[in-house]
């Protein structure tokens, strides 16, 4: 469950620090990772919203990539969580695009800005919003989806293949494949 408010030691500390506090178990890292990649994912969600997908789907896909993103940077890879971040969440944002039907080449008319600036400043205002945002959104998660998936989902995020996770719950691939167009369903279906 989302804190009411965002810890001041939590905003001091460098993206490896929180990625390895929530490795370890820490919700509240990744919400702390969320808040301040929101301007990310809305950036990049920008870009591609005119592309005939909704925002607020848009906006899933992106948190569902930075979730995925914290679960597999490799900090010996030589590049930055942001930057591998940024190019997760542009991925699966163009996926997403591509997946609602249009075409690879109309996808990508207009050039995704890499180069946006991250704000440094911490408004208070703009945090707040976001943590909202990211509230309701794992609060329609937690009320839509069934026990089953969203342990699916957890482990999809966590990086597994379908045959991993149908080791790790005893199910068949079919049924976790099954799974997964349920949870794709439903967040599509978002009001």
């Amino acid at each position: 469950m989302l804190d009411n408010q965002l810890s001041e030691e939590r905003t001091d500390l460098t993206d490896a620090e929180l990625i390895a506090l929530f490795r370890n178990g820490d919700q509240t890292a990744f919400q702390q990772l969320a808040v301040r990649y929101m301007f990310v994912i809305r950036r990049k969600s920008a870009d591609l919203f005119d592309k005939g997908v909704e925002a607020d789907d848009l906006l899933q896909e992106g948190f569902l990539a930075l979730h995925s993103a914290v679960n597999t940077y490799n900090e010996t890879s030589g590049a930055s969580f942001g930057t591998y971040a940024g190019v997760c969440i542009r991925n699966r944002l163009v996926s997403a695009v591509r997946s609602a039907g249009l075409k690879k080449n109309n996808v990508c008319t207009q050039p995704l800005s890499d180069d946006i600036p991250f704000p440094t400043d911490r408004e208070p205002e703009n945090a707040l919003i976001i943590k909202e945002d990211l509230d309701k959104l794992l609060q329609y998660i937690r009320n839509s989806l069934s026990p089953a998936e969203l342990q699916v989902l957890s482990l999809y995020l966590d990086g597994k293949s379908y045959d991993e996770i149908s080791a790790a719950l005893g199910i068949s691939r079919k049924s976790c494949d099954n799974a997964m167009q349920r949870v794709r369903r439903k967040l599509r279906n978002r009001c």
